[in-house]
């Protein structure tokens, strides 16, 4: 049931990240006059979408730890901090954590870790798409 937990907050985390990037692409303009501006709109505005990401799946570990689908431990004292902390290191798949997590919790954090890399990657293509077309708006104009 825990894999099946997990895939739906993935799923639900693509999901967040498609609208948010449609949303930032309205926001951000692609200005030829303003290329520079508008990397750091698309920059700015993915680091605000992914620390949301991070909270979402922060939360969702508040809500699944109150149901007893597994248990934190090591360094965990049950404080906000300590689940952003976590998922922050899953999200990122960074790998190291004076926070282990013990039972079916494992499988979320292991999909997290996948959604996170997956959403990363494609803001990263995102972030290269957005300055190519920035800047061959440019180019176009000279």
């Amino acid at each position: 049931m825990a894999f099946v937990i997990g895939l739906a907050l993935v799923a639900l985390m693509g999901a967040l990240h498609h609208l948010s990037l449609r949303a930032l692409e309205r926001v951000s303009g692609y200005d030829r006059n303003q290329p520079n501006l508008t990397i750091q709109i698309v920059f700015l505005g993915l680091l605000g979408i992914h620390a949301l990401e991070i909270l979402i799946w922060a939360g969702a570990y508040r809500i699944l730890l109150g149901w007893g689908v597994g248990d934190l431990t090591g360094a965990y004292n049950g404080t906000w901090t300590d689940l952003v902390y976590f998922s922050g290191v899953q999200f990122t798949t960074l790998g190291y954590t004076d926070i282990t997590a013990l039972g079916d919790i494992r499988l979320i954090a292991l999909m997290e870790a996948l959604g996170g890399f997956m959403v990363l990657t494609w803001s990263a293509t995102y972030l290269y798409s957005a300055w190519q077309r920035a800047f061959r708006l440019v180019n176009q104009s000279s």
